[in-house]
């Protein structure tokens, strides 16, 4: 048994003072975020040393485990590959390199302009644990995100609100009547925060955000501790919650929204500059709002007293932000915080109950869910026939006589007749090989081609009537964000982005053009969601990704499909590498010069099984 003198880190490592019963230290070295601090009891194997626990205030005989250090395994499935996870804290400076490499997708992350080599990890004070995640695929080993556990914030007023109704832990010495500043003091350390939850940009939309947050449960009730004291209650507030619930899957529950501080930033500020001090845990927060403001008025040349009373017109406003002028925005949102919402979820049975019995949010409202209802389509004798006309210039006539060629006009029936049903949430493939006629097929599907003559005629004995809307470049100049707000508007910009897995900030501010390949298929699948057309046509599918991120694109495609009510007709002529992660209803497979052959998925299957044995 022994007692931490002291705690540095250099790199990934984490050095230890310990002090024995005879008043000797020596040291021994854990991983970076080990969670040992000064005072902490340390108890470690004799037989076996790199067991190390922290001893439990509570109980003398729990022994929270330290070293070896927390590990974890899990998968994701993208139709019928499955990809191992790995998680861990950090243990290795490949590890450091990994969260310095996925800490650039975090839009609160500093030094966002500075290459990765030149960052160094942050070492702010506080009790901490980073979890890495990496996805295997073969031999390849990828950093696909992190979370990242904090020590609570003291005054939070949905927890505030949620645990004056008094609590009792039947197992553990825990209990108040009210959530008073005593209770906190004494029992917040039974709080755990969710401070960061990362998933890399390519890997969003796999559902990995929820399998991340169960993991760090598993974590926080085996390992986190401050104190001596093992948590109870996990708890995460997020501006992106708004718009779009990663965290309800995972057991946690809305208890409200947290105050912000727009309705006391101004009064504050304003005691603050005459010498009385604000008594609260933002205090410091405050302080440095108000050398910010000072700073702004010096290189600027306003006047202070003029910048507070603006400063009360806007979070007067009913849309704070808005009232802002881009040069007010760039410099006064630095001190304004927005009400958020607050989640939090228990660790056992008996703070399960609790928040069962007490909380009255439940979830967060249901941001929009883009569909247009429930639709059906049945088409019966639908062909596409090419009427072209030969032109009669020398260099067409000279191939004419070559060989012997008498006719006036070309007809050819491209594709068809075919007969095609579909309901909602229906994917039907169109393969086949180049030049079968796949694209043209699209075309004979989409309404609007209906009533346009030319070279190609589209006919069928009787169709039903509907809109359709094809997956199609954006304008590559504009921000993804303001093209689809000023078309539709922000929140449902927001929900769009965020449902298709485009939920990184430095995305939506980009144009189409700077974004990856996987993103901009992201991109027009939210564009597709906010037209709200029931048919989707998706031309030449993942032909230009990478067989990971198609696979990736395809299980959102079907995602969406099936959560919207859809119908997609989708082409493609290489699919080899994602068509199970699609798992399309019908597979129509379209042959040069022969009969089109309706089939579903299994059937398709089952048939390349056969040939290939």
């Amino acid at each position: 048994m022994y007692r931490v003198e002291s705690s540095s880190i250099r790199e990934h490592e984490r050095r230890i003072a310990l002090r024995d019963d005879n008043d000797k230290t020596f040291t021994i070295r854990l991983h970076r975020f080990a969670l040992v601090g000064k005072g902490d009891a340390i108890a470690i194997d004799p037989e076996h040393p790199r067991n190390v626990f922290t001893v439990s205030k509570e109980n003398p005989e729990d022994l929270i485990r330290v070293s070896p250090a927390f590990s974890d395994e899990n998968e994701a499935r993208l139709g019928a590959r499955r990809y191992k996870l790995q998680f861990s804290e950090i243990l290795s400076r490949e590890d450091n390199e990994d969260l310095l490499y996925l800490e650039q997708f975090h839009y609160k992350s500093l030094g966002v302009d500075l290459d990765v080599e030149d960052r160094k990890l942050s070492s702010a004070g506080g009790r901490r644990a980073v979890l890495l995640m990496h996805l295997i695929d073969g031999r390849s080993r990828t950093p696909a995100g992190y979370i990242e556990l904090q020590m609570p914030l003291l005054m939070v007023k949905p927890r505030h609100e949620l645990f004056s109704a008094g609590f009792e832990h039947p197992e553990r010495p825990i209990a108040w009547t009210d959530w008073d500043q005593n209770a906190m003091r004494k029992y917040v350390n039974a709080i755990v925060r969710i401070a960061r939850v990362v998933v890399h940009p390519e890997y969003r939309g796999l559902g990995v955000s929820r399998t991340l947050i169960e993991t760090a449960k598993r974590f926080a009730t085996e390992r986190w501790q401050v104190g001596g004291v093992r948590p109870l209650f996990m708890e995460i507030s997020a501006e992106m919650l708004n718009y779009i619930d990663f965290v309800s899957r995972a057991g946690f529950v809305l208890a409200g929204k947290t105050e912000g501080n727009l309705t006391r930033i101004v009064k504050d500020l304003v005691s603050m500059t005459k010498g009385y001090e604000v008594t609260s845990g933002i205090m410091s927060l405050q302080k440095k709002y108000l050398t910010h403001l000072e700073r702004y008025c010096a290189e600027t040349g306003k006047d202070f007293a003029a910048v507070l009373k603006r400063l009360e017109d806007v979070t007067r406003a009913d849309d704070p932000m808005s009232a802002l002028s881009p040069s007010e925005w760039l410099h006064l949102r630095q001190v304004l915080r927005f009400p958020i919402p607050y989640y939090i979820a228990g660790l056992d049975e008996p703070t399960r109950g609790f928040l069962k019995q007490h909380v009255k949010c439940g979830t967060t409202p249901k941001s929009k869910r883009f569909s247009p209802g429930n639709v059906s389509i049945s088409i019966s004798g639908l062909k596409a026939v090419s009427n072209y006309e030969i032109p009669r210039t020398n260099n067409v006539r000279l191939i004419l006589n070559c060989f012997g060629i008498q006719a006036t006009h070309l007809n050819n029936r491209v594709v068809g007749p075919l007969d095609i049903r579909a309901s909602s949430g229906n994917i039907i493939f169109i393969a086949g090989a180049s030049g079968t006629g796949k694209s043209v097929l699209l075309r004979a599907l989409d309404p609007q081609q209906w009533e346009q003559t030319g070279s190609l005629v589209i006919e069928a004995k009787s169709r039903s009537r509907y809109s359709a809307s094809w997956l199609r470049p954006l304008p590559e100049d504009i921000p993804i964000f303001d093209l689809f707000a000023e078309r539709h508007s922000a929140a449902m910009a927001l929900s769009a982005l965020s449902n298709v897995g485009l939920s990184e900030a430095f995305a939506f501010i980009k144009p189409f053009n700077l974004l990856s390949r996987g993103q901009r298929y992201r991109a027009m699948l939210a564009d597709l969601l906010l037209r709200n057309d029931p048919v989707w046509l998706i031309d030449e599918f993942c032909a230009d990704l990478d067989p990971m991120s198609a696979r990736i694109v395809a299980h959102n495609v079907r995602k969406h499909v099936s959560r919207t009510g859809r119908i997609a007709f989708i082409a493609a002529a290489n699919h080899g590498h994602f068509i199970d992660a699609l798992n399309p209803t019908q597979i129509i497979r379209l042959r040069l010069g022969g009969e089109a052959t309706a089939m579903t998925f299994r059937d398709y299957c089952d048939e390349f099984q056969t040939i290939a044995s």
